[in-house]
């Protein structure tokens, strides 16, 4: 574990466990690198190093007051990246995460990455926009941002029941409350909000390497057909796998399935 100054006075929280072929771990909103527990666990016993980050705002990095958006957390990603000089990553995207992969791959030409893993990604595009009328009317995204500055503990927590197909234990949906709740309300609040605006489309034309799209049939935050049907037909490489008993958040409810994909897919 360490952690990596990205720009004077802001530090991001990386861990790195396990040693081999490296497997970035971008996470979502509000969650951090923590949610990947259930990945860390098993892969390094497959020869894969696991690197998790916490983006500015969340979990263990510096919480700064600024303007949270996604350029922002892809110049994070490449001053870590920079800092850690690894060679042949997959870099793996969910939810906010597979967004924040996406406009890197763009913005800094794919630099040391290999391969693209997008899990359950919020990406290319969520909200309406004039040519995506059948996207999630945008009033969703600003609605969550101003409930962060009124009652946040009940945003994490509704957020964290429409994440799963199937109910979670009470002590589960706890952990990720908590990890909700180690971030910023204004980091939750300015990156949801850049969530409803980002537009991607044009970012995919510039993703060349391999690319796998994991993503829960039953999705309900990133719904399928609006997020991985449109990423499988933007990429030029890629490879769609289905999660037919996943929400949201198929890093739990598919966990085993999951890992056996990014395994293969790494190597």
């Amino acid at each position: 574990m360490t952690r990596i100054e990205v720009e004077e006075g802001v530090e991001l929280f990386v861990q790195d466990w396990g040693s081999g072929t490296p497997i970035v771990f971008v996470h979502g909103w509000p969650l951090s690198h923590r949610m990947f527990e259930y990945q860390y666990i098993q892969l390094p016993r497959e020869d894969i190093r696991c690197i998790g980050i916490d983006l500015r705002g969340y979990g263990q990095s510096s919480k700064p007051w600024s303007e949270y958006d996604f350029d922002m957390f892809a110049d994070d990603l490449k001053a870590v990246l920079d800092e850690l000089d690894v060679e042949d990553v997959t870099l793996a995207g969910f939810s906010m995460g597979g967004g924040v992969v996406t406009r890197y791959m763009s913005r800094h030409n794919e630099e040391y990455v290999a391969r693209l893993a997008l899990l359950g990604a919020a990406s290319p595009v969520l909200a309406k926009k004039p040519d995506f009328p059948e996207g999630v009317d945008g009033a969703a995204f600003t609605g969550l941002a101003e409930g962060c500055y009124e009652d946040r503990a009940k945003v994490s927590s509704d957020f964290g029941d429409s994440m799963f197909h199937s109910a979670p234990s009470p002590v589960l949906k706890d952990w990720l409350q908590n990890m909700s709740m180690e971030s910023s309300p204004q980091a939750m609040a300015d990156s949801i909000e850049a969530v409803g605006e980002i537009d991607l489309r044009s970012d995919l034309a510039d993703i060349s390497v391999p690319t796998l799209i994991c993503h829960g049939v039953h999705d309900e935050a990133c719904p399928f057909e609006l997020t991985a049907e449109k990423l499988h037909e933007g990429i030029e490489n890629t490879e769609l796998v289905r999660f037919d008993e996943s929400g949201h958040a198929l890093f739990y409810e598919e966990k085993e399935k999951l890992n056996q994909e990014l395994a293969q897919f790494s190597k």
